[in-house]
């Protein structure tokens, strides 16, 4: 947690000097709940700022709001975005938890016009066949394509982490 306050802390230092260094009234958005991603959520919120965790796991959404890392858990992508909105309106200090894709998420996020403040990658995407699920599958499909079929498994991840990383550009 205390690695990931600091660098959060030190990218508003340095982006958001001209609105008091903090991330009050900044939204981040990031993919990935799991471990390396877990301490995202509580450490934004440490900076004063809004954060939105996409995650395809529901597991890993109920861990952070368990162990209260994650403030709420949305219903769908508009919840999630009117609830940062406002927090970000207010400047209220907010940590969002969103079940979805974050290949399919963040290119929604482009159509709808929204540019997080910051934007982090916490997904598996160093592993296409295990670690990352391609868009457009539940996690019971992407068990079973990885078993039936790996290679292909492995070309749909690849394709997209390609629309995942062309979203966040």
């Amino acid at each position: 947690l205390q690695g990931t306050y600091e660098t959060f802390a030190a990218a508003a230092r340095k982006h958001f000097a001209a609105t008091g260094g903090t991330l009050r009234g900044k939204l981040v958005v990031s993919g990935g709940l799991g471990g390396m991603g877990g301490a995202q959520p509580l450490a934004v919120t440490m900076n004063d700022g809004v954060f939105l965790g996409i995650d395809v796991d529901p597991s890993r959404v109920e861990r952070r709001l368990a162990t209260r890392y994650l403030d709420v858990q949305a219903r769908d992508l508009d919840d999630a975005l009117a609830r940062c909105r406002a927090a970000c309106e207010k400047g209220q200090a907010l940590s969002v938890g969103l079940v979805g894709n974050i290949a399919e998420v963040l290119p929604a996020l482009v159509d709808r016009g929204i540019v997080p403040d910051l934007i982090t990658d916490q997904t598996s995407a160093h592993d296409p066949l295990v670690g990352y699920v391609p868009a457009g599958l539940s996690l019971a499909q992407a068990d079973a394509l990885r078993q039936s079929d790996p290679s292909g498994y492995i070309e749909r991840s690849r394709a997209s982490m390609v629309t995942h990383l062309h979203a966040m550009l």
